[in-house]
């Protein structure tokens, strides 16, 4: 496996950009991840992704309330990862940040039932992960975004309909499993 300490990163120094500070710009970095994920990208791909695992990284750390919206961006450019391999300093910069959720949030305890991560299959799903990701940055479950795509149905089978709540989706349990599937 490569690890940051075997893979010599030239964009190591490079400055930091401020995370989004409204659920606009959210949604025009959400909407960059889906670029990326899609091969569709003009940016500088291997940047915008190591950028987020970058704050990811701090968010885990400071236990900040964005660390959702990161896990999931880092997850749906994971195809780029993976599959182009922009190169090891980039790849192990990206599983580290996602090893860094489960070490940080993998013993938390919940109260619920159940989490999207437990019926959700990665490579099935990952075109609806941009409205969880909507949702997460709106900071609303019943904001305009939910409430056109997903009726609160009762009894909803998908997570994606009915049970998308922010609390279930931003669960310590449901972000570390899905950190934990993502070199899967």
């Amino acid at each position: 496996m490569i690890t940051r300490e075997t893979a010599e990163d030239p964009y190591d120094d490079e400055p930091w950009t401020a995370a989004p500070a409204t659920p606009a710009e959210w949604r025009f970095l959400i909407g960059e991840w889906e670029e990326i994920r899609h091969g569709h990208h003009l940016g500088d791909t291997r940047a915008r992704v190591l950028e987020c695992a970058r704050h990811l990284r701090a968010s885990v750390a400071a236990g900040g309330p964005d660390t959702a919206l990161w896990t999931f961006g880092l997850l749906l450019t994971g195809p780029y990862v993976l599959y182009a391999r922009p190169d090891a300093a980039a790849e192990a910069r990206v599983l580290e940040a996602m090893a860094e959720v489960e070490r940080a949030l993998g013993q938390a305890s919940c109260a619920h039932e159940a989490h999207p991560c437990d019926d959700v299959l990665l490579d099935e799903e990952l075109d609806n992960l941009p409205a969880v990701l909507e949702m997460l940055a709106d900071g609303d479950a019943a904001g305009p975004a939910a409430a056109q795509l997903w009726p609160d149905e009762e009894g909803a089978e998908s997570w994606f309909e009915g049970r998308m709540t922010r609390e279930a989706w931003t669960c310590p349990r449901n972000l570390t499993a899905f950190a934990r599937a993502f070199p899967a």
